[in-house]
């Protein structure tokens, strides 16, 4: 029994001497590492290619992290401005109920002596300040005629060192 192997071998052998046989194959072999060297490159070009695609969508991620926290930190400031401008405007209620309690009060013909100081604590003057009150008191007259006495004193003597330096001899004798 003949097997089909055998028949080619016999039939290729009748075309074509050893030789040639290997070197057919050899050529074939040749032609199949190629083509593998092929897909080998385009397979590695592929790679590649997504490496660098891999690359622009870390740094696309990159860059909307960064623009998350800067939106972030944008709504934050925002939600502490709304806070304070949310206390303002209670404060600002607070404020106009109490002054409509007063006019209201004031229309019912409420004491007069009660109702002078509409002012609550926020709008005090604080001590600190210069007012038309503080520039009539005694104490601040008399502080004000010291500083103008030292000042003159101080001014003379700085006249009579001048005129002692530069030798025109001292002031009072040329007065007196």
């Amino acid at each position: 029994m003949v097997s089909e192997r055998d028949d080619a071998r016999e039939y290729t052998s009748q075309f074509f001497t050893h030789s040639e046989l290997a070197a057919l194959r050899r050529e074939s072999v040749r032609q199949r590492r190629d083509d593998f060297m092929e897909s080998i490159e385009g397979h590695s070009n592929t790679l590649k290619a997504l490496e660098e695609a891999q690359q622009i969508l870390e740094d696309q991620l990159e860059d909307a992290n960064t623009e998350i926290d800067r939106l972030r930190s944008e709504l934050d400031k925002a939600a502490i401005e709304a806070e304070e401008a949310n206390y303002l405007r209670k404060e600002a209620e607070r404020a106009r109920r109490q002054l409509e309690e007063t006019l209201y009060r004031i229309q019912e013909g409420a004491d007069a002596r009660s109702l002078t100081d509409l002012r609550d604590e926020r709008m005090r003057r604080r001590r600190t300040l210069l007012g038309i009150d503080e520039i009539t008191r005694v104490p601040f007259l008399k502080g004000l005629v010291v500083g103008l006495l030292l000042g003159a004193m101080f001014a003379i003597a700085a006249l009579e060192f001048f005129a002692m330096t530069r030798g025109a001899g001292e002031i009072f004798s040329v007065l007196f």
